[in-house]
This record gives structure tokens, C-alpha cells and sequence, in this order.
């Protein structure tokens, strides 16, 4: 039985935010799989990578991307910091991410 949530990381091979292609350097789906005793409760998921792109835009937007093969969609709460040409943005889940 857990005694913490649980991580399931996914590479991301494309992403796309509000409906634009973003190049990744490296990026990663990630499932939170919260438990109750030995039963599971909460799912919840999130994005995480790299890019060159400088310009994202934060906030509250719709997300497509491709992991493990398979094309997904969902709505994230997007945060970023830029250093040395290189952004970090961190995306998180709102709602359900459905596979297309």
C-alpha cells in the first residue's frame, strides 16, 4: 500500500499549445496517482520540459500532445522562466487529459 502518491512518467514527443506547435527540447507527461488505503483515488496529471521558444504564453489553455504513441488532449494552467535561451515550463492538468 502506498504511503505517497505514485509517478508515471511519459516522454512527449510533440506538443501543442493553444494551437500552437511548440519545440521541445525535452518535455514529459506525468500521471499522479493519489491512493486511499491500498485503493486508488485521485488521478491528476501535468507537463514538464524544455524549449527554446521564449515567448509562451502563461495562463490557462488548451494543450495537445503525443506520448508513448498516442495523441491526447486537455486544458493546462501553463508557467515558464527563461535562462540562457533555454525555457522551463511547467503545465498543469485541468480536468481530463483525453486521448484523440
Amino acid at each position: 500500500m502506498p504511503d505517497r502518491p505514485t509517478l508515471e512518467h511519459v516522454r512527449i514527443t510533440a506538443l501543442e499549445l493553444n494551437g500552437r506547435p511548440i519545440e521541445i527540447r525535452s518535455a514529459e507527461l506525468v500521471h499522479i496517482q493519489h491512493w486511499r488505503g491500498d485503493q486508488p483515488a485521485q488521478r491528476e496529471w501535468e507537463v514538464a520540459g524544455r524549449t527554446p521558444i521564449e515567448d509562451l504564453h502563461q495562463g490557462a489553455q488548451p494543450v495537445v500532445l503525443t506520448a508513448d504513441g498516442k495523441r491526447f488532449k486537455g486544458r493546462v494552467v501553463l508557467s515558464s522562466s527563461s535562462s540562457f535561451g533555454m525555457t522551463a515550463f511547467e503545465a498543469a492538468g485541468l480536468g481530463e487529459l483525453l486521448e484523440l
